[in-house]
């Protein structure tokens, strides 16, 4: 079994928040997404052994509280006290949107498509613009892309789950899902031109390869302690995250050949096994109250059909 370079290794250890890593929101979020969640959707964890996780990054006990205070008033978390410690867990109302966060992460990128497109307009008179914002931003989550003002559009995400991230944020009326096939005329948005209003894949492609630079070192990194291998599952997960979930994630019919999105994930995958026994050895000696033993599928994430 290899090592990850030295350079590698110095790079990893010297990642912390907005330093080459990111924010403390986003560790968070990562941290109860893909390594607390799937032990079960009451695992809750205590602010000390949460400060204990992230003090890899640099991030303080305080600043995980006020992280964490966020995050429930945002509703993705709830908070309990037992005694004079606080304890937190995702939030029941959360729950989808970890899944369906999950499935773009972690999942394959699909393959087969059937023509049709899914389409959301929003009627930019209805609501708040604050709740249209919020609707925009969980329905790109989900996975559409922004063709223009208050319409977005996807090929893959299927047209009920897009109504459903409509009822789930609430508060309107008047939003229209349709899925359909597009006509490719002259003066018409065709699929191929849709494609690239919906997804910036010059953008995408940069963000790819960057990480694939980053990460690739550490493609065999089963010989690392387990506090260095939980830091570099979370920042590989945050770093994949944020990239997965800007990425429309279009058929392969649509995308460049040799997509370089195909090979960060294999990259992802890759590392992402290579450190997954030692970071749950990580993780389940933290945390307080224990979680007993490893989370079933971790060594099916990441994998590419």
């Amino acid at each position: 079994m290899s090592s990850p370079s030295a350079a590698a290794l110095r790079d990893l250890r010297a990642a912390e928040c907005s330093n080459g890593a990111p924010s403390a929101r986003n560790l968070l979020v990562t941290v109860f997404g893909d390594a607390l969640l799937p032990h079960g959707p009451s695992t809750s964890v205590s602010v000390r052994a949460l400060a204990v996780l992230l003090g890899a990054f640099g991030a303080s006990e305080r600043l995980v509280r006020t992280s964490l205070s966020r995050l429930v008033k945002d509703g993705l978390l709830d908070t309990h006290v037992e005694g004079r410690r606080s304890f937190y867990r995702v939030a029941d109302t959360a729950r989808d949107l970890f899944a369906q966060a999950d499935a773009r992460i972690y999942g394959s990128t699909p393959t087969a498509w059937d023509g049709s497109w899914t389409l959301v307009v929003i009627d930019g008179a209805e609501s708040t613009p604050k709740q249209r914002a919020r609707l925009r931003q969980e329905l790109t989550w989900a996975g559409l892309g922004v063709v223009g003002p208050n319409v977005l559009a996807s090929p893959v995400v299927p047209a009920d789950v897009a109504a459903g991230v409509v009822a789930r944020v609430g508060g309107f009326e008047h939003v229209l899902v349709s899925r359909s096939e597009v006509v490719d005329g002259e003066g018409t948005l065709g699929a191929e031109r849709l494609a690239r209003r919906c997804a910036p894949l010059d953008d995408l492609a940069q963000l790819y390869r960057a990480f694939t630079d980053r990460f690739e070192p550490f493609a065999d990194a089963g010989s690392l302690a387990p506090e260095d291998a939980f830091k570099l599952r979370t920042l590989l997960v945050a770093s994949f995250r944020r990239i997965a979930l800007a990425d429309p994630q279009l058929p392969a019919e649509l995308l460049p050949a040799d997509w370089i999105g195909t090979r960060a994930r294999h990259v992802a995958g890759a590392v992402y096994r290579s450190v997954a026994a030692a970071s749950e050895q990580r993780l389940l000696s933290t945390v307080v109250p224990p979680l007993g033993s490893g989370a079933p599928g971790l060594l099916d994430r990441f994998r590419v059909s």
